[in-house]
């Protein structure tokens, strides 16, 4: 049997290698900025305006409301209009924000600012990642190849953590968010040009990762791309919530994590300069990690690691608790971060196109986005009320450990959970 060629298919060189780059271009200059930068302008804002971290971290509650709203239709835009220009315009409108927010001087502008950029954030980050991928890449390789893409955040951080804190730390907080809109821009050009949404779109009639056409001929001589159930059916059963759930309570602990960890090193060196670099250390890990997790969501299968997998997250919980009377304990942090880290951008995708296929991934993705964005809502503002009551995080950090055991749980109920009622809808769950 002739080996198929994973560069090449159809005899010429395979375009999804090029929306590959891209998505990981998506993760790291979009995620990152979005998710990774924002915990640096905590401390400095907050003394500025006079205000609480818990008053400030509102702004993240404002934001996430209009992601989760925004999450409900994006999927479906995403469906209907080509990829570039929704990715394009979302991008766009976030970086007018950012340069909104150079110029606030009141909290009710960054609530405003904040409202407003959380729309765009909704399809300018992880989502369209997914959306590219799955578009391209076929089963056999999709956990690999979404890894891939996702792990461009681990990367982005190790940049633009670092360089946007020498520049609150040079010129000012203001100048900062000028800097932020300037980097997250550049994802512009990179859509308009080299984003294209479907294979079919390129001339490809079948993807890397796809069945050969005998396996096609098994299951029945339909596309791989069109298996699956629908949104609406997934809805009505509870593998669906379970995963769901776990989704919301992975990112209870991550967003807190993003959006504290800085601020909680800074308290306790006293250097907000060796903060960032923690942070950023173990963000770089993520080059790696999600690699690995997407590699072991392959060869282990995805259902196996979505239950391991949140356990390394608690690890890195446990070890910022103890790193309050020992700092060694960051080192440790750090390592599990590698994998637990890797969590909320590359589990949910993989286990939703597992559990339901990819008949109305974008929708159903938009849906698990709206997840990750309640859990938002509420780790940060769990994190600044723990602080501002016991003047430390450490309490905090023990809760969302126990939280991210409760994560492998919800995703092994998940996966024991409405196989018949799915095979029934018409969809088999690969074993």
């Amino acid at each position: 049997m002739e080996k198929k060629s994973i560069i090449n298919v159809d005899g010429r060189f395979y375009y999804g290698w090029v929306m590959l780059i891209c998505g990981f271009m998506t993760m790291f200059i979009c995620y990152v900025i979005k998710a990774n930068c924002t915990s640096l302008f905590y401390t400095p804002i907050c003394e500025e305006l006079g205000v609480t971290r818990t008053v400030y971290t509102q702004t993240n509650t404002v934001l996430t409301i209009c992601m989760l709203i925004g999450s409900s239709f994006i999927g479906k835009i995403y469906k209907k209009y080509p990829v570039k220009y929704v990715l394009t315009g979302c991008v766009g409108l976030a970086s007018l924000c950012y340069l909104g927010m150079s110029r606030a001087t009141a909290m009710w502008q960054f609530l405003l600012l904040s409202g407003i950029q959380g729309f765009a954030w909704a399809g300018a980050t992880n989502l369209p990642v997914g959306i590219m991928i799955s578009n391209w890449f076929g089963p056999k390789v999709k956990g690999t190849a979404m890894s891939i893409g996702m792990l461009g955040s681990g990367a982005g951080a190790l940049v633009w953590v670092n360089f946007i804190s020498k520049i609150i730390a040079g010129s000012g907080w203001r100048t900062a968010y000028l800097a932020m809109a300037g980097v997250n821009a550049l994802m512009i050009p990179i859509a308009l040009i080299l984003v294209v949404s479907m294979p079919s779109d390129k001339g490809f009639e079948v993807r890397v990762g796809d069945p050969s056409p005998e396996e096609v001929a098994k299951a029945g001589g339909v596309s791989t791309q069109k298996t699956g159930i629908t949104g609406t059916q997934a809805l009505k059963t509870s593998r669906w919530w379970f995963q769901w759930m776990a989704a919301m309570v992975t990112m209870i602990g991550a967003s807190a994590f993003n959006s504290q960890c800085v601020a909680y090193f800074t308290d306790l060196t006293g250097d907000k300069a060796s903060a960032a670099l923690v942070y950023s250390g173990a963000l770089g890990t993520m080059i790696l990690g999600k690699f690995l997790l997407g590699v072991f969501s392959d060869v282990l299968h995805i259902k196996r690691t979505a239950v391991l997998a949140p356990l390394f997250y608690a690890g890195v919980f446990i070890c910022m608790a103890l790193a309050a009377t020992n700092m060694g304990f960051t080192k440790g942090m750090t390592l599990f971060y590698m994998i637990g880290g890797a969590v909320p951008s590359v589990i949910p995708a993989l286990i939703t196109v597992h559990n339901f296929g990819d008949k109305e991934f974008s929708v159903m993705n938009g849906w698990m986005n709206m997840a990750g964005n309640v859990g938002q809502i509420i780790g940060p503002t769990i994190a600044a009320f723990v602080f501002d009551v016991t003047g430390t995080y450490r309490m905090a950090w023990i809760i969302f450990a126990v939280l991210m055991v409760v994560v492998a749980l919800l995703y092994f109920m998940s996966n024991i959970s409405s196989k018949k009622q799915i095979e029934e809808m018409g969809y088999v769950i690969p074993q």
